[in-house]
């Protein structure tokens, strides 16, 4: 699933294990959007909550350095 902030994005999953189909971790990966789509980070996290939260503090991270960059 795909959730939208602003310039960014990020995709939460939680891929199976092929041979046994246990749920394995939750994995995130966080977008840049515009110019074009470009992934900047991805990680993983036990839960989805956690895997959201380290999403949303990576692109919290990153809307920091734009506004140093701008300004």
């Amino acid at each position: 699933m795909r959730i939208h902030e602003g310039n960014f994005a990020y995709d939460l999953e939680q891929p199976r294990d092929p041979q046994t189909q246990l749920a394995l971790n939750w994995r995130f990966t966080v977008y840049q959007l515009r110019p074009s789509e470009q992934v900047l980070a991805k990680g993983e996290a036990d839960t989805q909550a956690e895997a959201e939260k380290k999403a949303k503090s990576t692109i919290s991270r990153l809307v920091g350095k734009e506004r140093k960059v701008a300004a």
